[in-house]
């Protein structure tokens, strides 16, 4: 019984991160469109760029985490 709710969590969790994962590819793709309210602000001219960078690095490093995570799920339920 242990074993079963076991792997019914990694399931869960494998899930989760998947959804995750998607969530971020899609913020990802429209990070530019996002930001167009931003970026037409003038006073924060010459700041949207490295925000839209941050925002991109931080974004990629989560989805990284996230299927090393997965990786390591899949393997330990296989």
């Amino acid at each position: 019984m242990i074993f079963i709710t076991y792997f019914m969590a990694v399931d869960e969790a494998i899930k989760k991160l998947e959804t995750s994962n998607q969530g971020l590819k899609v913020i990802l793709e429209n990070l530019d469109e996002q930001l167009a309210d931003i970026r037409s602000d003038p006073r924060l001219e010459g700041l949207v760029d490295d925000l839209e960078n941050l925002f991109y690095a931080y974004l990629k490093t989560w989805i990284k985490s996230n299927t090393e995570v997965l990786d390591i799920l899949k393997k330990e339920k296989a």
